[in-house]
């Protein structure tokens, strides 16, 4: 009797790898170092054709990895939210004097 639940495939089962990343929202360094060559661009095309370059490569990166496709959107999207921050924090002030309060 014991011999006829052996091959049940609730037995076989395993259940499926995830892959946990680092959050690419947290990388610091990548992050000012986006920003900064994003405000170094001269012209806002060039800017948007380094961020299409920029969201290519990252993209490309998570397919690798495997992580799944609504994975990836809210990755990307933490990782330019963070990039948005950072350009506000390094775009030179309007106000006379400078950055500082």
């Amino acid at each position: 009797m014991i011999d006829r639940y052996k091959n049940l495939p609730l037995f076989e089962w395993t259940p499926a790898c995830r892959l946990i990343t680092f959050p690419p929202g947290k990388q610091v360094g990548i992050i000012r170092q986006v920003a900064a060559k994003w405000l170094g661009h001269r012209s806002s095309q060039q800017a948007d054709a380094y961020a299409i370059q920029v969201d290519d490569e990252i993209q490309d990166r998570f397919s690798l990895l495997g992580i799944l496709p609504d994975e990836r959107k809210r990755l990307s999207e933490e990782f330019w939210n963070a990039v948005r921050a950072e350009i506000a924090k390094q775009r030179p002030s309007s106000r006379p004097g400078g950055s500082a309060a």
